[in-house]
C-alpha cells in the first residue's frame, strides 16, 4: 500500500511538472532549426521546408536572406510574423539586429505569439524528422503486381483455331 501511494505521488508530480512547463522560446526553436541546417544535407532540408511553408521560391528566399542577412531560422520566423501583421521582413530584421527578442518583436506588432510559436515548433519538428524529405510509399498497380520486378505486363490475345471461324 505504501509503495502504491508513493508511486502515485511520483506520477502526479511528474505530470504536474509537465503541465507547468513553459513552451520553448522562438530563440530556442530557431536554434533547433539551425542545428538541423548544420547537419549533413540540412541546408537543403531547411530551405526546402521554408520554401514550401511560405509558398515562396527558393531564389526569392535566398535574395531576401542576402538582403536581411538573417539566418534561415530567423527568416522563417520573420516571414511568419509578417504574415499576420502589416510589418515588413526588413523592419523585423532591423529590430532583431538591434537586440530585441522575438517575443518582444511579436508583441510590438500585435502578432499572435502563441500561434507563431506553435507554427515554428511544427516546422522545426518536420525538419528534424525530415518528414517532407521522404519519398511517398511505393504502390503497385494491379497490372504490375504479377510481373517480376514490378514491370507492367501486357496481355496479347492469341487467336484460337477452334470454333466456327466466325469473326464478330
Amino acid at each position: 500500500m505504501r509503495y502504491a501511494v508513493s508511486s502515485l505521488v511520483l506520477v502526479l508530480c511528474a505530470v504536474g511538472s509537465t503541465w507547468g512547463a513553459d513552451p520553448p522560446t522562438l530563440e530556442e526553436l530557431a536554434a533547433g532549426i539551425e542545428r538541423v541546417r548544420s547537419a549533413p544535407d540540412g541546408e537543403r532540408i531547411v530551405v526546402g521546408h521554408i520554401s514550401r511553408k511560405l509558398d515562396t521560391s527558393v531564389d526569392a528566399l535566398r535574395a531576401q536572406r542576402a538582403r536581411t542577412t538573417l539566418a534561415w531560422s530567423d527568416l522563417l520566423i520573420a516571414n511568419l510574423l509578417c504574415k499576420g501583421t502589416k510589418v515588413t521582413v526588413d523592419t523585423v530584421a532591423a529590430e532583431l539586429k538591434s537586440g530585441m527578442k522575438w517575443e518582444d518583436i511579436a508583441r510590438q506588432h500585435n502578432a499572435r505569439l502563441d500561434e507563431l510559436i506553435i507554427e515554428v515548433r511544427q516546422s522545426q519538428e518536420l525538419m528534424e524528422q525530415r518528414a517532407e524529405d521522404r519519398a511517398p510509399p511505393r504502390t503497385q498497380s494491379p497490372a504490375s503486381q504479377g510481373a517480376p520486378g514490378g514491370a507492367p505486363t501486357s496481355v496479347v490475345p492469341v487467336p484460337s483455331n477452334s470454333g466456327s471461324g466466325r469473326r464478330y
